[in-house]
């Protein structure tokens, strides 16, 4: 096998060279407009080779690196708090965001998968805010009320996923406590 980076010769989906390089986790908290923090590991255009493997059938080795580099930083969870995947569906043989709500499992969250799903799932990749604006994913949930969870996904542009899918679990009784994602594409803000 071969880094999907260099190309060199590896073991895995991204060497040890690679990963020091490039996959090195820079923590940062945006507070979306609904007041949401969202935690965020690295600049989306500083890894977006590695995110785009999302949509290709050996993704999974890769976003199981991307979590493993990203969440290493995070404090130990010492109370109950769910990891909830944003629309988990499978597509490719697994589901990004279900890994990452599993990657999270080593820092004390408990995932809790399939139970947020967008009855719209339309792709948000490269639209505008205001295609995104007019189709909403429309998110159902359908897990229990009454814990508290973070959000988990692998990419926040202009947060209006994260927000929809905040509101749909606030209103089963979800309390939603933050966002854990793999990359902000808006880092300056």
């Amino acid at each position: 096998m071969r880094c999907l980076s260099c190309r060199r010769f590896s073991l895995s989906a991204v060497c040890a060279t690679c990963r020091e390089l490039y996959l090195t986790p820079v923590p940062k908290t945006r507070k979306l407009p609904n007041g949401l923090d969202v935690v965020s590991f690295y600049a989306y255009e500083a890894i977006e080779p590695f995110l785009l493997t999302k949509h290709l059938p050996h993704g999974w080795r890769v976003y199981r690196i991307l979590a493993d580099r990203a969440f290493r930083v995070l404090r130990m969870r010492e109370r109950d708090c769910r990891a909830v995947p944003v629309d988990d569906a499978i597509s490719w043989g697994y589901s990004h965001t279900a890994l990452l709500a599993k990657g999270l499992q080593k820092r004390g969250y408990r995932p809790l998968f399939n139970v947020l799903r967008a009855a719209n799932p339309v792709a948000y990749a490269g639209k505008s805010l205001a295609f995104r604006l007019a189709h909403p994913r429309n998110f159902r949930y359908t897990g229990p009320g009454g814990l508290e969870a973070v959000l988990v996904d692998d990419i926040v542009t202009t947060g209006l996923t994260l927000r929809e899918a905040r509101t749909t679990l606030q209103n089963a009784g979800v309390r939603v406590v933050g966002a854990i994602v793999l990359a902000d594409a808006d880092r300056e803000g």
